[in-house]
């Protein structure tokens, strides 16, 4: 592939900018920064990506993609400053890994189907950490409620304590705590936040092995929502 030295100098230019903005005579704000400060503004600006994305608004993507974009070479340019890494180590481990996780493209393995892609990733991570002697990534609490459970799920899927890929016992589990939530409004006694967990739990569960993140479904429904309470207005 021919490498676009005109784009490839846009991605400088950022990184020029901030250069600029970290020295001596540049922004007293930007100069006080660090990557302890500066990580949560990366969560922000990805969340507003993510929300741009999923309303299907190119124009307002991009922009957000691009504050990420920047937020991201930011923080590698504070951590080249306290000469912890430089942009390159950053780069070549994200295309060696990239590289060792797909060996279906980049090597001679095989495979049939999505979720082989999936199961040879998963097992290709899990080998990194025990060969690495690193403790399994950690899913962070910070992470939306139902996209949480949703790694949580995936992660213990497929282990010996299971049934959690089995649709029919997962679907059978979310009728049987459904019927005992009807039952409790029906008579006007109080419920539970346990029980209400436990179906959503199930709820995303269903959705995980059908195929769908329960994140996504609900953001859809949302939109919809959204749109008819507009329309009414």
């Amino acid at each position: 592939m021919q490498v676009d030295s005109g784009r490839w100098n846009r991605v400088r230019r950022i990184y020029e900018i901030i250069g600029r903005l970290r020295s001596e005579s540049g922004c007293p704000w930007d100069r006080k920064q660090t990557p302890e400060s500066v990580q949560t503004y990366l969560i922000e600006e990805a969340h507003e990506a993510a929300a741009a994305v999923r309303a299907g608004l190119a124009g307002e993507a991009a922009e957000e993609l691009g504050d990420l974009l920047f937020m991201v070479l930011f923080l590698i340019h504070l951590y080249e400053e306290r000469q912890d890494f430089r942009l390159e180590e950053v780069c070549d481990l994200i295309c060696e890994k990239m590289i060792r996780r797909h060996p279906h493209v980049f090597g001679d393995t095989t495979v049939a189907s999505t979720q082989e892609v999936k199961d040879n990733w998963e097992k290709i991570k899990a080998g990194e950490k025990a060969s690495s002697g690193k403790e399994e990534s950690i899913i962070p609490e910070s992470l939306p409620a139902l996209m949480r459970a949703y790694r949580m799920l995936s992660r213990t899927s497929g282990t010996k304590r299971s049934g959690l890929d089995d649709t029919g016992s997962r679907a059978a589990e979310f009728v049987s705590r459904s019927r005992t939530l009807g039952e409790l409004v029906t008579r006007g006694a109080p419920v539970s936040g346990e029980l209400l967990g436990d179906l959503l739990l199930a709820l995303v569960d269903i959705a995980r092995i059908q195929g769908f993140r329960a994140e996504d479904c609900l953001h859809e429904r949302l939109k919809v929502l959204n749109g008819n309470e507009s329309a009414d207005a």
